[in-house]
């Protein structure tokens, strides 16, 4: 079984000094994080060991060694916490964009629809797990269900994910320290240096192995994008229209193609139309970016099982991710619907990145780096963790063996970040920032990559495989269910297949020079 980052990744005992833990000392074993949908950290509950010595009753009187095990799980509050920290990341930042592309009509619609679908994969998630009380990840789901087929599916999607997350987190922070740097020092910085920047920091804060000694950051990094956001929405309401309006565009902006010319906004109309003008039977790849670009932000689902096995009482997870789609629907709401009222239809890409230049933009840019950068590591931690175990099981498993997947080969590899050589795990982890900080320069288009990554993987992992799933695994379920979730596989297949189509033309028009969205 492909080990739970949320137990596996933070076994550290936390003692001053960094002693050996002793007979009568409770131990901090894990203050649990996870990596986000949108790449942040999360808490999820706390486990305390206490050693101590008993008397075993032996003639000899020899004392026996016994660990008491005290295990504190999350209530439905720190669960709903836990999940907005989880879905609520760098999606937000494109919401002003998503708008611009589908109008007022079609991105509430969107928006509600997103909402309603979150949501009932929330009650859908609380059912499989109680029909697998003893899953611990989304795979064990999926073998209960389908077997070893349903395991290798969901662990092919899911590390796919893991390496493709990395790179778009790669790219959000080379692109954001690209905007706070480059009006200082007054030059367009090359894009590759920021990138080269990124990586190398990510290299030597990634050797902290246990992530609760970084939890310091993470907390960092959440704070920083509530000042984000304050800072964007204060400019937005303030300077409606042109940055050039207020201030020209910056030559950052400009040189990344997130803002537009001064000239070519005063040929635009700074209005918010009810329905998207440009959209077409020839024209509808932006639409349906945006509408990736919406799934990417509600996204969270390849967690949810983590999560749930964290909580007091499981049932009420469902409870849980109704109240956090609330707020993250009011909060992607009144963002998505700022940005759009302020910026028109010509708003693009980031919503940082179109404000106007000047201090406040470089401050805004500044904090969302440290934001992406926190997220990174989670998720760096996470991959760098799982490609070992991978790599572990993989050479101790039988030259007879086929089985990749094998349960007791896994159990045999790391159980935790902190069993890995540090020359091994900083072998991984400096490849992981090599291929990450190459391809966010090859493929510098935040949209395009999230597109990609939302119709390859986040929408198998939240809809298709859960409805497989779950006709598998409750056959008597109510008609009309069943059918809807026999209509949300090829729903959800054809939308991943027309999403990786729009992915491919946008790469295309952008790197031809042209604007995608």
């Amino acid at each position: 079984m492909t080990h739970n980052p949320v137990s596996d990744s933070l076994s550290e005992p936390l003692l001053q000094g960094g002693e050996e833990p002793q007979l009568g000392h409770t131990v901090v074993q894990v203050s649990a994080t996870a990596a986000t949908s949108n790449g942040t950290a999360h808490p999820t509950g706390t486990i305390q060991k206490t050693l101590q010595r008993k008397g075993s009753g032996d003639s000899d009187g020899r004392q026996a060694e016994s660990l008491s095990v005290s295990v504190r799980r999350c209530s439905t509050l720190q669960t709903t916490a836990a999940l907005l920290t989880l879905q609520l990341g760098w999606g937000l930042w494109l919401l002003p964009c998503d708008f611009a592309r589908l109008g007022w009509v079609f991105g509430i619609v969107v928006l509600a629809l997103l909402a309603i679908a979150t949501s009932y994969s929330g009650s859908l998630f609380t059912r499989l797990y109680g029909a697998v009380p003893q899953a611990v990840l989304f795979g064990d789901v999926g073998d209960a269900a389908a077997g070893r087929v349903g395991r290798i599916s969901v662990y092919i999607t899911i590390y796919s994910l893991d390496a493709t997350r990395c790179i778009i987190l790669h790219l959000a922070a080379t692109q954001s320290l690209f905007h706070a740097l480059s009006p200082s020092l007054q030059q367009v910085l090359p894009l590759w240096q920021c990138s080269v920047i990124v990586a190398v920091v990510v290299l030597l804060l990634g050797q902290i192995r246990y992530l609760t000694q970084l939890s310091w950051f993470f907390m960092t990094g959440t704070a920083a994008q509530l000042v984000a956001i304050a800072i964007v929405v204060y400019d937005m309401l303030l300077y409606r229209g042109s940055p050039g309006e207020g201030g020209d565009a910056s030559d950052a902006a400009l040189h990344l193609g997130a803002t537009l010319t001064a000239e070519r906004h005063q040929e635009l109309v700074y209005d918010s139309p009810l329905f998207p003008s440009d959209v077409s039977t020839s024209n509808w790849t932006p639409a349906a970016m945006a509408v990736l670009n919406m799934i990417f932000a509600y996204g969270g689902q390849f967690a949810f099982l983590e999560i749930m096995s964290s909580m007091r009482t499981p049932n009420n997870f469902s409870k849980a991710v109704m109240m956090c789609t609330g707020i993250m629907t009011a909060l992607y709401g009144g963002f998505g619907a700022i940005g759009y009222w302020s910026k028109g239809a010509s708003v693009h890409g980031i919503a940082v990145f179109s404000m106007r230049a000047g201090v406040l933009a470089q401050i805004a840019a500044a904090f969302i780096f440290f934001q992406a950068l926190a997220q990174y590591l989670v998720n760096l931690n996470v991959w760098t963790h799982n490609l070992l175990v991978l790599s572990s099981r993989r050479s101790k498993r039988p030259s007879n063996s086929g089985e990749l997947w094998d349960e007791d080969n896994s159990r045999a590899g790391h159980m935790s970040t902190g069993d890995h050589s540090s020359g091994h795990w900083l072998a991984a982890t400096a490849f992981v920032a090599a291929y990450s900080a190459v391809i966010a320069v090859a493929v510098p288009f935040f949209c395009t990559l999230v597109g990609l990554v939302t119709s390859v993987t986040y929408l198998t992992t939240a809809y298709t495989l859960p409805a497989i799933f779950a006709l598998k695994l409750f056959p008597n379920m109510n008609t009309v269910e069943k059918w809807w979730l026999k209509a949300l596989i090829p729903i959800s297949i054809i939308l991943s297949l027309i999403g990786f189509v729009a992915s491919i033309k946008t790469y295309m028009i952008e790197a031809s020079g042209g604007e995608g969205m």
